[in-house]
């Protein structure tokens, strides 16, 4: 029998500790549109306008595939928090 403690990271990624040692899940370094919409909880259109506006950075990839870096999703993320109460 396997026992393991996760711990959440903020997008996503875990820590896991199983039996006093850890292991790192990995934590992707670009989202698609609608895994970014996932974590975020809002509809995958929400961050196509973003992106078109240019307050969400993207990464197009051939003709139709869109990544989000996650350093721009952490940015954005930030921007966003940064004057609510």
């Amino acid at each position: 029998m396997f026992c393991c403690i996760s711990n959440a990271d903020p997008l996503g990624g875990y820590n896991m500790t199983a039996i006093g040692h850890e292991v790192q899940a990995a934590v992707p370094a670009y989202y698609s549109a609608q895994g970014a919409a996932e974590y975020l909880n809002v509809h995958p259109a929400l961050i196509y306008k973003e992106i078109r506006a240019g307050r969400l950075r993207a990464v197009k990839i051939g003709a139709k595939v869109i990544r989000i870096p996650r350093e721009a999703l952490e940015a954005y993320i930030a921007a966003q928090s940064t004057g609510a109460n």
